[in-house]
């Protein structure tokens, strides 16, 4: 794993970095946000180096492209769109759980207000659809692409039904374990299935078919030990960077 993620993340990083790139002066500070919160600049958003989080799901991605017989190259834009796209979910899990740190450092919402941090986090939800289509330049098939989409899109709505979960769970007492797996399937597990589904679909396994994602894609909760209700007293679920 280690050998792994040392060759591959700085592509990944550049990979990213070519999607979040902003030329224009005027929209500067507008990507400087996004930078600053993918631990590229500091809040004067000068560059900086400092941990960017584990990018779990982009190397599940990679691996499990090359575990089918695939070139991990050939993910990279993937790889990117699903690190991206979690860390859209971090930005507006910080607005809404009312977060002022992250990676030990103010979050976005906590220098630059909370508008401001809605709109950074929406381009790059937006840009981590643009980061996908760069599939494309990879000579992916079409037929691939949209096939990966098509779960990205499912992922994306299933992020927000986890975190409404998430933030409905606050005001109640209690919360059984069958409503706890409900919700964690969509904040959680949802990206990092997709993360395998994608990868092993871009390494070329068939849709539908890729065993390598049956823990995480959807997950079956049909043997959970009890369904009852457990008293307990209801927190976050956290946020994982």
């Amino acid at each position: 794993m280690k050998q792994f993620s040392e060759q591959w993340l700085p592509p990944l990083e550049a990979e990213m970095r070519a999607v979040l790139a902003g030329n224009e002066p005027s929209t500067a500070a507008h990507y400087g946000m996004i930078h600053y919160h993918m631990g590229w600049v500091d809040a004067d958003f000068r560059p900086v180096a400092l941990p960017a989080g584990k990018r779990l799901r982009p190397l599940l991605c990679l691996m499990a492209c090359q575990e089918v017989g695939g070139d991990p190259a050939q993910a990279l834009p993937a790889a990117a769109a699903l690190e991206i796209l979690h860390n859209f979910s971090l930005v507006h899990d910080d607005i809404e759980d009312g977060d002022r740190q992250r990676r030990h450092r103010p979050t976005v919402w906590a220098i630059w207000g909370v508008p401001q941090a809605i709109n950074a986090g929406d381009a790059m939800f937006a840009l981590a659809f643009a980061a996908l289509q760069r599939l494309s330049l990879r000579t992916v098939p079409a037929e691939t692409v949209l096939a990966a989409l098509r779960i990205f899109t499912e992922t994306c709505v299933a992020l927000t039904e986890g975190q409404h979960l998430d933030m409905s769970f606050e005001q109640r007492a209690c919360v059984s374990v069958e409503e706890y797996m409900r919700m964690i399937q969509g904040k959680t597990a949802a990206l990092i299935g997709a993360s395998v589904a994608i990868g092993g679909l871009v390494g070329g396994a068939a849709p539908g078919v890729d065993a390598s994602s049956a823990p995480f894609w959807p997950i079956d909760r049909s043997g959970l030990p009890d369904s009852g209700r457990h008293p307990r007293r209801v927190g976050r679920s956290g946020s994982h960077g």
